[in-house]
């Protein structure tokens, strides 16, 4: 079960554990680029920050989290899909896997886009806040407490000419929906 600390202030992102995307399950070869992804709330807002590293990315590369903060009541059906590709081209949505809705929230989520380069790649960092107050308009309640559960994966994904499939926890990328609540794994709030 990975942690999602609960903070008081701004996230100091280097000091939150880090959810480092390793599955890549289809990858033949050795092209398993780096992600990750760290996760806190506050009391206040539910903070993201999904990251990338490629030597030569392509546009089509996403890094990408699926959280389902009140998984306890529907099994993860209703969760938020955050997602950005190496030139900050971001999805923002809120999916109801019952209901097979969708609905965009991006005006909702603030998001800090940083990219860079070195000798060695390309990186690409998005950082997501999303108010507690969206959570109780989407989910009809924000109360978060320390040893609350949730559901989620995070993924690192690209359909162009190099591509790849990579989850946090395990996804079955030959499924109908790989990237749906049958392939979340457990998170768990915690004050640290």
């Amino acid at each position: 079960m990975f942690p999602i600390s609960m903070i008081t202030g701004d996230p100091l992102w280097n000091s939150l554990p880090a959810a480092k995307i390793i599955n890549y399950p289809l990858e033949k070869a050795d092209y398993r680029p780096y992600a990750q992804a760290r996760l806190c709330i506050s009391n206040d807002d539910f903070y993201i920050q999904l990251l990338a590293f490629e030597v030569s990315p392509e546009e089509k590369s996403v890094v990408g989290a699926a959280i389902a903060p009140f998984s306890e009541e529907d099994g993860g059906k209703r969760y938020f899909w955050l997602s950005t590709n190496r030139s900050g081209i971001m999805v923002c949505k809120y999916i109801d896997e019952t209901s097979g809705t969708e609905t965009d929230i991006s005006k909702n989520i603030s998001v800090r886009i940083y990219t860079g380069e070195d000798e060695q790649g390309v990186y690409w960092c998005a950082n997501f806040t999303i108010p507690l107050s969206l959570l109780e308009k989407l989910f009809g309640k924000s109360y978060l407490v320390p040893g609350d559960k949730m559901k989620g994966n995070f993924y690192k994904l690209c359909d162009g000419e190099r591509p790849h499939y990579g989850s946090f926890y395990p996804a079955d990328f030959a499924a109908t929906n790989p990237l749906g609540s049958s392939f979340f794994g457990d998170f768990e709030l915690a004050l640290y």
